[in-house]
């Protein structure tokens, strides 16, 4: 059920950012809107694409995401360091089988 709430939410999304497109707003912060909605839209669709295999992501993934959100605000050239760093260590990190 998750997976189709994403699926409608990014579409819904790309629907309104569609009607900014053909309606182009006239107010400085509907533009924003109009970015957000095609942002949000984009990674919303590929969670949607993606989402069998975000459900098996490794636990230490979910406690590290926090970290590097901050990492990104706190130092946003860090994160060009961090981000080949992390898929190194999900790709050389072995996997236990259940």
């Amino acid at each position: 059920m998750r997976r189709h709430l994403i699926g409608v939410i990014a579409l819904l999304l790309i629907l309104g950012a569609v009607g900014f497109w053909i309606w182009p707003p006239q107010d400085a912060w509907i533009i924003g809107a109009e970015a957000a909605c095609w942002r949000s839209a984009i990674v919303l669709s590929v969670l949607w694409l993606a989402y069998p295999d975000v459900r098996r992501l490794p636990a230490w993934f979910w406690l590290l995401l926090p970290v590097l959100i901050l990492i990104l605000v706190w130092r946003p050239r860090w994160f060009l360091l961090l981000v080949p760093l992390i898929l190194l260590l999900a790709v050389l990190i072995p996997r236990t089988k259940k």
